[in-house]
């Protein structure tokens, strides 16, 4: 049986996953690849297994801003998928990668056989919850410096590029709500720090000196990840 890194895919009980899993199709997702369309009908679930997804919320201007990440530790339309049924915010590959794609009506009848499953889901979109509220706090108090650093850690953790990420200025303005101009600004910051080396399209990470230089949401929302992921208690079914 193929042994998954995605943490929602290692959740699930290895019987189960070996009757359903070979609905699931191994996808490479390439940078700028739209998943999901707001609106859209959910017709695939993709779990993250290197690639990094951005959740983007718009305005009516046809402005947007990246609110949500997703790699090996989620999936993109686990609960739309059982809910609505349809995309609310869009969805794009920031960083491309290796996935595993389902059907969503198959992922439903993986969800509804696996009980671990539901609770993975139910936990993963409480993280997803308490990251978007620290962010509102986070965006109005600290300064961009912080909040780049701390950007940069976490997309290294959920794709493969823990020590090189593959992402440009324009998508990590797009992800901390700011011009590029001011993401080039503070990049040359944290590279005279020794904090990261900025190349063409990707970002080399200096892991312990952007530790020190990332906003306290950084340990706060790693408190409240272990806290979440690590409570035992059940998904609470209908």
């Amino acid at each position: 049986m193929v042994k998954h890194r995605n943490w929602l895919l290692s959740a699930i009980e290895p019987d189960v996953l070996a009757d359903l899993g070979p609905r699931m199709v191994p996808v490479q997702l390439r940078r700028g690849d739209e998943l999901h369309a707001p609106s859209d009908p959910v017709e695939y679930v993709y779990f993250p297994d290197g690639a990094l997804i951005g959740i983007l919320s718009e305005t009516l201007s046809g402005e947007s801003v990246v609110t949500g990440l997703i790699g090996f530790d989620g999936a993109l339309g686990a609960f739309e998928a059982c809910g609505s049924r349809k995309a609310h915010m869009r969805g794009v590959v920031l960083v491309s990668g290796a996935a595993c794609r389902m059907r969503a009506s198959d992922y439903r009848a993986l969800y509804d056989t696996s009980p671990s499953l539901r609770t993975a889901v139910h936990k993963h979109v409480e993280v997803l919850l308490a990251e978007s509220r620290q962010s509102v706090g986070c965006n109005a108090i600290h300064p961009v410096e912080g909040r780049l650093a701390r950007t940069l850690l976490e997309a290294g953790e959920r794709c493969d590029g823990e020590n090189v990420v593959a992402l440009t200025q324009e998508a990590l303005a797009q992800m901390l709500g700011v011009q590029r101009t001011t993401v080039a600004v503070a990049m040359s910051a944290l590279q005279k720090q020794g904090s990261l080396r900025s190349g063409r399209g990707a970002v080399e990470l200096n892991q312990d000196a952007l530790e020190k230089t990332a906003c306290s949401c950084r340990e706060i929302l790693q408190m409240l990840k272990f806290e979440i992921r690590t409570t035992r208690a059940e998904s609470c079914d209908a």
